[in-house]
């Protein structure tokens, strides 16, 4: 049933005019009949057009498939906080007296109509109209009734936009991926301050993130093992910048003897740190250091010094040490004392990672124990709560579902792929966790509106929420800062590629290839990086940060952490898709 009727909804005591912001332009244009992709003899080398549809036609019927939809008293609804959906929702509204059954009405700003249909309770889920939704802003009510079908009351309402589901293919390639990530690291040698590494164990004082060592110095160890691999030109000056990133932070880790030994700190107070890391500068991020350890491994495995495969395993004793009995980690300790800052845990995706790849490839087998409790942790916690608490060094702790964000779910779904011939329901599972992320932050097209990014006390939404100007398909990062990241693409296309393998589904891999498609678009618009945001800044300084006005910092290059996952992400992938079958 479809009523006509204008919409006006009062948000944050500002009247807001909604209006749906196209991301379509003539650089995110389809090209209809051509295939992205250099896959000359790979798995999708074959496809066309017909295929395309197909996945498109796929992708829509999936989207009635809910995502762990809550149910009073026996599910959580995690979803609170949630601005937008792809996949069927329901939602945690109340029950009213004296009602026997209960109306729905979601009325669309994209039409100025309105669709409705009658349930038992206040909490079903929106199947019967979700595939008649146009994409856009849509508003709905839910209104008790009784026998007469006279209203008893509002059960609950909700403002919320209906994302698109994915209709690939976008974008052509600029080049091919290994291509791209050589020119990515190419890119960043240019940088002086990276470019310091050749000859210098000691970061430049002009690049501010090396305020948090772990994250971007041992970025670097892994960008320049994985270049070493591409360059034979370059092969030795990387492998000597990995080595002279490695010896810094040994130099800083924590003293044998103390609580958190031989960990690398997670924030320093330089001349030119952040807030955040002068702030915290006798705190730990628990998760760090198994990040660096992976780091160390993989020069380790490029060089086969024993100094950083001891390393390693220096820092997997302390993980042990440290582990709380119910398997994970408190998320942030004071350095003196280990102990926790805030009661919340760590989500210990990539200390598991560490661990595991330890006991695998390097036989290690005492840590196995520690690996296991904490994947049981897991399975205890996020995956029964469905609550994947954004974590991350630059922004506050959170509760009860109100900053999610993709990366450790899409991380957790990896792991549980990986696990899958061990444990029946595993691939059920891991698909989940990527349904959840696509749903609440992969952005195929038509972006939010800006305007749902208003609130009482930021009236003018921030540069970051220029949603016009987002580069399609993208992922956002986190409910906090839910602007488009290239890291949380290629979190997405590490996941995609793994259930493609597990799978077979085709459609994963056709996920992977668009968000992949799409980087080597967005590096050429930034000169040759990966930009940390996946925006279309075309004509804006090269390496400009546009979520400020400040165009005066020349050595800005984005997070450096996120331009390597990025290339890690596409190398991968580049594995797989020029593989014959």
């Amino acid at each position: 049933m479809k009523l006509s009727i204008n919409l006006l909804i009062f948000a944050c005591g500002i009247i807001i005019s909604l209006i749906t912001v196209s991301c379509t332009s003539e650089i995110t244009s389809k090209h209809s009949g051509e295939i992205p992709g250099y896959y000359l003899n790979g798995p999708a080398s074959d496809w066309d057009t017909v295929d395309w549809s197909r996945f498109h036609h796929q992708a829509a019927e999936e989207s009635l498939q809910p995502i762990r939809p809550g149910e009073p008293g026996k599910s959580p609804f995690w979803n609170g906080s949630a601005k937008r959906f792809i996949y069927v929702p329901s939602f945690d509204f109340n029950t009213v007296n004296n009602s026997v059954k209960y109306r729905y009405t979601v009325i669309s700003d994209v039409n100025s109509e309105h669709y409705s249909f009658e349930a038992t309770n206040p909490w079903s889920l929106l199947t019967p109209v979700w595939k008649e939704l146009p994409v856009g802003i849509v508003y709905l009510k839910v209104e008790g009734l009784d026998t007469d079908n006279n209203v008893t009351g509002l059960a609950g309402d909700r403002m919320f936009y209906k994302a698109a589901a994915f209709n690939g293919p976008y974008k052509l390639p600029a080049t091919d991926y290994r291509s791209s990530v050589i020119r990515n690291m190419q890119s960043l040698l240019e940088q002086d301050h990276y470019r310091r590494w050749k000859t210098d164990s000691i970061p430049s004082e002009e690049y501010m993130l090396y305020c948090y060592p772990s994250k971007i110095v041992g970025s670097i160890i892994r960008a320049m093992c994985m270049y070493s691999g591409l360059s034979e030109g370059e092969r030795e000056d990387a492998i000597n910048m990995a080595h002279n990133a490695a010896r810094y932070l040994l130099s800083i880790s924590l003293p044998s003897g103390s609580v958190l030994e031989f960990f690398p700190p997670t924030y320093l107070d330089r001349t030119n740190s952040t807030s955040a890391a002068r702030n915290r500068k006798d705190q730990l991020m628990m998760f760090y250091p198994a990040m660096v350890g992976s780091a160390y491994l993989d020069l380790y495995d490029r060089t086969g010094n024993n100094e950083y495969l001891e390393a390693s395993i220096k820092i997997a004793e302390t993980y042990a040490k440290t582990q709380l009995p119910a398997g994970s980690w408190p998320l942030m300790v004071w350095i003196d004392s280990g102990k926790a800052v805030k009661d919340n845990l760590c989500v210990p995706t990539d200390i598991i990672n560490f661990l595991d790849r330890l006991g695998l490839y390097y036989g290690k087998t005492q840590f196995r124990e520690n690996s296991e409790k904490a994947f049981r942790w897991i399975m205890e916690n996020p995956m029964r709560t469905f609550h994947w608490e954004g974590q991350f060094e630059d922004m506050g702790y959170s509760k009860n579902y109100s900053n999610m964000e993709r990366g450790k779910p899409l991380a957790f779904a990896v792991l549980l792929l990986s696990r899958s011939d061990e444990v029946p329901g595993y691939i059920e599972m891991a698909e989940e966790l990527i349904r959840f992320a696509e749903d609440q932050f992969i952005v195929w097209e038509q972006a939010l509106p800006r305007e749902l990014f208003r609130t009482s006390w930021r009236p003018i939404p921030r540069r970051a929420y220029y949603t016009s100007k987002w580069f399609t398909p993208c992922a956002l990062e986190q409910y906090d800062f839910y602007t488009p990241i290239d890291a949380s693409s290629a979190s997405a296309i590490f996941a995609y590629k793994k259930a493609y393998e597990i799978t077979g589904k085709e459609l994963y891999l056709a996920k992977a290839i668009s968000l992949a498609d799409n980087q080597t678009v967005a590096q050429d618009l930034a000169g040759g990086i990966y930009p940390t945001y996946t925006m279309n800044l075309a004509g804006k300084k090269r390496f400009s940060d546009p979520t400020t006005n400040n165009e005066s910092n020349n050595v800005w290059t984005g997070w450096l952490n996120c331009a390597t996952m990025t290339a890690r992400a596409l190398l991968e992938l580049n594995d797989l898709v020029s593989r014959t079958e």
